[in-house]
């Protein structure tokens, strides 16, 4: 009768829900740089609110298995358990998209050009929303997408399955540049 029970309670806890609350209470040292809001304080951090749970959740666990480095994100994410990280990317994943950032018009049309010559939304949604573990790309800082992006193409960042680098290969700095400001100009 023990066994049964502890595999119930085993189950639900795997089946938990994440708390976005909880997840608010969690992330008191995510503030310093991505706020309340989930939006970076400065340029070259990330914006992070409204962006998928499970793109939130794979990038956190990079952070803390090593798979990712890049400004203290492996220190911060090494002590969170994956239940703090499903709470804590239900809690940003909960806020309001950043505000579109408005841009040069012709450096947009390119850079909406290349987004749809580059099937940038059959992984990354219609409006570069983001979608599952692929991660919103509207709203996003201009400098922090290109500076992102760069590393991507030159393996600096490593990217989980290849699909990112061999898209980026081909890219030059102007096409990333107008690509990040395209991205930055939607909500």
């Amino acid at each position: 009768m023990a066994f049964f029970n502890i595999c119930g309670l085993i189950s639900w806890q795997v089946l938990a829900a994440p708390d976005a609350v909880l997840g608010k209470t969690k992330s008191q040292t995510c503030f310093a740089c991505h706020g309340t809001d989930g939006i970076g304080i400065t340029p070259n951090i990330p914006n992070i609110a409204a962006q998928p749970p499970l793109s939130l959740f794979y990038q956190l666990v990079q952070f803390r298995e090593g798979m990712r480095k890049g400004g203290g994100m492996e220190v911060l994410a090494k002590p969170l358990s994956d239940d703090d990280i499903r709470d804590i990317a239900a809690y940003f994943s909960a806020l309001s998209p950043p505000e579109a950032k408005a841009g040069d018009a012709a450096k947009l049309a390119v850079g909406q050009k290349i987004t749809q010559q580059n099937y940038c939304n059959s992984c990354h949604a219609p409006k570069l929303q983001g979608q599952k573990q692929v991660p919103r790309l509207a709203g996003q800082s201009i400098e922090y997408f290109v500076t992102q992006l760069r590393n991507i193409r030159s393996g600096a960042r490593v990217d989980m399955d290849g699909t990112m680098g061999s898209a980026a290969r081909g890219l030059s700095d102007e096409d990333i540049e107008a690509l990040a400001a395209y991205s930055a100009s939607l909500n």
